[in-house]
């Protein structure tokens, strides 16, 4: 007598929500949150950081009129936060995890570039005079915002060019802020790594979506 097995069924392809696998998404949180100690140890707390940071912002910033001209170009961060919540307000008609994901990560960048600034000390190492820290920088973390509300909410087709967009409008944000004489280069990297991990915490409400 013979016998016949069954095949296997198929597994079930993943939802788009699912949110597992959790791994890379918190791999993202846990590079932006030691990116972010690292740059504040060597960039805040060292005398050789303070020097060369700062160093590099005076050599860069600009006077005058073209001090003037740059300033009218710099982004109002309020109108990017208020566009990034916007964008995730109106996600949570279409599908609530992607409005979440939007609504929780963007004001929890844009108050930990707030908080961080004013929390974090800065010993009097290398300045010649007493400076408040400015670690991280607010006005790059709401451009940071706004492009991880776009990458949370594009189609897997318009990531590419979301990507493109975020990334040019925050490197024009961060640049102009040094530029200016606003913020050290520091402030700036320790904005895009807290973006990294907001970006981590993202993906795990929303959910990754699976490569095809």
């Amino acid at each position: 007598m013979t016998t016949s097995t069954r095949p296997d069924p198929a597994p079930l392809p993943r939802l788009a929500d699912d949110p597992s696998p959790v791994g890379w998404p918190a791999g993202l949180m846990l590079l932006g949150g030691l990116g972010f100690v690292s740059v504040y140890v060597l960039a805040v707390l060292s005398t050789r950081g303070q020097s060369i940071d700062t160093g590099v912002m005076d050599a860069v910033t600009v006077t005058g009129s073209r001090h003037d001209l740059l300033s009218g170009l710099l982004p109002n961060p309020y109108l990017l936060l208020g566009l990034a919540l916007g964008l995730g307000a109106l996600a949570l008609l279409r599908h609530l995890r992607t409005g979440l994901a939007v609504l929780v990560t963007v004001p929890l960048l844009v108050a930990s570039t707030q908080v961080l600034k004013d929390v974090l000390p800065r010993p009097q190492l290398a300045d010649p005079w007493v400076m408040a820290n400015s670690l991280p920088s607010g006005h790059t973390g709401a451009a940071l915002a706004l492009a991880l509300a776009l990458l949370l909410l594009s189609p897997r087709r318009l990531l590419p060019a979301a990507a493109l967009v975020g990334a040019g409008l925050s490197l024009w944000m961060g640049a102009l802020v040094v530029l200016l004489g606003y913020h050290r280069p520091s402030d700036v990297l320790a904005s895009a790594l807290l973006a990294v991990g907001a970006g981590g915490l993202g993906l795990l409400v929303r959910g990754v979506r699976p490569v095809r």
